[in-house]
């Protein structure tokens, strides 16, 4: 592993019908439309070009903060992906510890997800070996007008036996129902449409 640091800059505006837009101003200005359907677009305004897809990996419903802002963390949008509930324990001090399962090909086999006072704390993917192949950590929650928001989210994923990729996840200036013409940024109509596999 080089030790490199990529640092991006975005701004997420959540509607309470699932409509995401993304717009990152680091490295590059650019702009993501996404909704629960599997709709995406893709604007680079340097380029003045699209991509529009519909798929259904594509889906933002298991997006981070419109997880939380629908309420749905008690199992983080696991049984959307086939996971059963197999086991759980309660701990000391509002620590409830669950164990997920999926047979479905393709899945990883196990799932650990750590709440405490009903808020998660820790997620992990296991292997069937038993090994961790990525773990995440929920942090530093703000207590926002009708929901919690963790306000770093931290992930570990091995790439290798030796290697990992860290990202970590800050979110800040977190408001409510605030009023901007982003929440229905729409694409310029004289944007060209590009393939997603023919992107330059």
């Amino acid at each position: 592993m080089d030790g490199k640091v990529t640092t991006v800059t975005k701004e997420v505006y959540c509607s309470a019908n699932g409509r995401l837009v993304t717009v990152f101003h680091s490295p590059e200005l650019l702009y993501i439309i996404s909704n629960p359907k599997g709709e995406v677009q893709i604007y680079r305004p340097s380029a003045k070009e699209v991509i529009s897809e519909v798929k259904e990996d594509f889906s933002d419903r298991d997006d981070l903060i419109y997880l939380f802002l629908t309420g749905r963390v008690d199992d983080m949008g696991l049984a959307g992906y086939g996971y059963k509930l197999v086991s759980s324990k309660q701990e000391e001090g509002g620590i409830i510890r669950k164990a997920y399962r999926s047979d479905e090909p393709g899945r990883i086999p196990r799932v650990e997800l750590v709440t405490e006072n009903f808020l998660p704390i820790y997620l992990a993917y296991i292997d069937g070996g038993g090994k961790v192949v990525s773990k995440t950590w929920f942090t530093q929650y703000l207590k926002l007008p009708r929901f919690f928001l963790p306000a770093r989210v931290t992930n570990v994923s091995y790439t290798t036996s030796r290697d990992s990729v860290i990202t970590r996840t800050t979110y800040s200036d977190v408001k409510v129902d605030p009023d901007s013409p982003l929440f229905d940024f729409q694409v310029p109509a004289d944007a060209r449409l590009v393939p997603l596999n023919k992107r330059k």
